[in-house]
């Protein structure tokens, strides 16, 4: 039996994809770039809304198929829409190519969304707004509050410079192969500025790192980095007066933020 190609799961159900591209709310004459084409399903229901559509694909028999169904213009209703075809990896793509105002919808598969939306992330500049299928453990994360368990380094690395919100739950049987997981389709929309104000943003992830590093353990002993600067105060070691008995996933984002600029000032 031939393997099924790079994991992919492939959405089958047409209201689904239609509510997908209803949720994207496509602009008259703004770019759309569609991620993870796979056969088509979202690519005519795009083409029909979209003046100008870029599909990135990295399956080359995919591809074939696509460019033979799509590459003529035609959205298969008789609504044209210039359609451009990319076989390449979208986690390694350059986006800022394609211009600004952006508008991606994406089915990301499984092994790779991170990778993918962090690298549309760093291409925040060229983007509106994104829309983005990804597995339910993944948006759980992406959206997660301090306090709630799945809250950790990547969720304040996205709340960091986008709005994310849920959209949708999808179930399983609206793909085939049937994943063994349920999805949620997300919007990401990336902020004019981040959402809260830090010095050294690179000393700001890596303090971020560094307290989730050990999920478990106090940030007393995750920011060992910075223990030179640690205060006992009232029977409590503090840093920029926070208690370090907290764990990392107990902090906000202006929580983070106040300790990495304390850092920040008193390296500098």
């Amino acid at each position: 039996m031939k393997k099924r190609p790079l994991g992919q799961n492939f959405l089958v159900n047409a209201d689904i994809a239609q509510r997908i591209v209803q949720l994207a709310r496509i602009q008259p004459d703004e770019p759309v770039v569609e991620i993870g084409p796979g056969k088509g399903i979202l690519t005519r229901l795009l083409m029909q809304q979209a003046s100008s559509l870029t599909a990135i694909e990295l399956d080359p028999r995919l591809c074939r198929d696509l460019q033979n169904r799509f590459g003529d213009g035609d959205g298969g209703d008789g609504d044209a829409s210039s359609f451009k075809l990319i076989e390449g990896d979208a986690a390694k793509f350059d986006y800022g190519s394609l211009g600004a105002g952006l508008n991606v919808v994406a089915n990301l598969p499984y092994y790779a969304a991170t990778h993918i939306m962090k690298k549309l992330i760093h291409y925040r500049k060229h983007i509106r707004c994104m829309t983005l299928m990804l597995q339910k453990e993944v948006a759980e994360r992406l959206t997660a509050q301090p306090g709630q368990r799945a809250y950790g380094s990547l969720s304040v690395y996205v709340q960091y410079h986008c709005e994310v919100r849920r959209l949708l739950e999808v179930s399983a049987a609206a793909f085939s192969p049937q994943p063994k997981i349920n999805s949620s389709l997300i919007a990401v929309t990336p902020l004019p500025q981040p959402k809260v104000q830090v010095e050294d943003p690179k000393l700001f992830f890596k303090m971020v790192h560094s307290a989730f590093f050990h999920k478990r353990k106090m940030l007393k002993n995750n920011l060992q980095d910075w223990k030179h600067l640690f205060r006992e105060e009232n029977g409590s070691t503090r840093l920029a007066r926070i208690d370090l008995n907290r764990r990392g996933e107990t902090l906000s984002l202006h929580e983070f933020a106040d300790l990495a600029n304390y850092l920040h000032a008193q390296n500098g």
